[in-house]
């Protein structure tokens, strides 16, 4: 990347280091191929990466396509019987091992969860049942079940950010000549996998920067096996669809298998709007992909993504969606997330029979061990 004679040592620095951060979205944390890829030394590439990226609580995720798994997403919006609310950790980390839950987040002043369920497409429905049957069983006092097509993270947008300072530089009005399109959705096909396939996603969407020697002795897999696995299946038929900066601090617990928010630095808006008409869709999604804060969406018959806004930006971004908020009325609803009270977890793997190739969901074991855990209804 050349500079001009108008740039300081410090924006020089920082253009290189977003033109770093679309490598890694596009090749992961290899420091040998973005040196390669950027024309930089290794070691620069190195220390940049620790000092601007890891070194500031920016972390690099692969991002499964559950699209190519066959996956849907649920995304259910729950109260917990107030007697249950203390165990809340518990129980749902309890469904995310049994009934497929991929991430929860408390809603403030509501007191309600929202809760994300990664199922594949062929468990979708009796998933919805055993959620529906725990409510009516008086694990939840209330219970919402939305069926999404498709769901994405989109990357993050490097060129807003200043690595050097770790704060985004976005001005409000130069949305007015944002050039943004509104992403490809044409759903791929699911391919075939095996479980040793899925044990290499789980390792690389809690830290992508994992060697394949590590994982092998991780998982006590021969190196060589696994190098196969990754590079015919996984790599081959597309079973990651990239690599995301984890920018807004999102901490992984990676003996847990699970990922922490904190909540100092950015307020969490979840944006849901039910009942979508294709123009109200089509408005939501270039709406909210024109700025930096897009963490992720679902789409289908509803809408609901997941924004992170910085604090000394959140009433410019509330300012910025108040008219599309009005024209939507009660069709859209915006939760704001209490992140301490959240948690991500891995792609279900342990559900997987490895010997059939198929997925399992125990109604049974779930609400066997849901009892231990909450007093339900006989």
């Amino acid at each position: 990347m050349t500079s001009t004679s108008n740039d300081s040592p410090r924006r020089q620095l920082n253009r290189e280091l977003v033109q770093m951060a679309r490598f890694i979205a596009e090749l992961g944390p290899s420091v040998n191929q973005i040196a390669q890829a950027s024309s930089t030394f290794r070691e620069t590439v190195r220390y940049r990466y620790h000092r601007f990226l890891l070194d500031k609580g920016i972390t690099v995720q692969a991002m499964p396509s559950y699209a190519k798994l066959g996956f849907t997403r649920l995304i259910l919006i729950v109260k917990l019987a107030p007697a249950c609310e203390p165990n809340a950790n518990s129980i749902f980390s309890a469904l995310s091992e049994l009934c497929y839950l991929h991430s929860f987040t408390r809603v403030i002043l509501r007191g309600e969860y929202l809760v994300h369920v990664a199922v594949p497409s062929t468990l979708a429905e009796r998933c919805a049942g055993v959620y529906m049957d725990l409510r009516r069983a008086g694990l939840f006092t209330e219970l919402e079940v939305l069926a999404f097509d498709e769901m994405r993270n989109p990357p993050m947008k490097p060129q807003f950010y200043d690595f050097v300072r770790g704060t985004w530089a976005f001005d409000w009005n130069a949305l007015q000549d944002d050039e943004t399109r509104l992403p490809l959705r044409a759903a791929p096909k699911a391919e075939k996998y095996d479980r040793t396939d899925l044990l290499i996603l789980k390792e690389l969407d809690k830290d992508a920067s994992r060697t394949l020697v590590r994982m092998a002795t991780d998982l006590k897999v021969n190196v060589n096996a696994l190098e196969f696995h990754y590079r015919e299946h996984v790599k081959a038929r597309g079973l990651i669809k990239g690599y995301r900066l984890v920018w807004q601090g999102t901490r992984a617990d990676l003996d847990q298998e699970r990922s922490i928010s904190r909540k100092d630095v950015y307020v969490e808006l979840t944006i849901l709007l039910e009942d979508v008409t294709p123009d109200e869709l089509a408005e939501v999604m270039l709406l909210l992909s024109r700025t930096p804060f897009l963490w992720s969406e679902a789409y289908g018959s509803s809408y609901c993504a997941e924004v992170f806004i910085p604090h000394y930006l959140f009433m410019g971004f509330m300012e910025y969606i108040d008219p599309f908020a009005n024209r939507a009325g009660r069709k859209l609803r915006i939760f704001v997330m209490d992140q301490s009270r959240a948690m991500r977890f891995v792609i279900s793997y342990f559900l997987f029979d490895g010997e059939s190739k198929t997925w399992r969901l125990d109604e049974r074991a779930v609400m066997r061990t849901l009892g231990m855990l909450a007093p339900l209804n006989s």
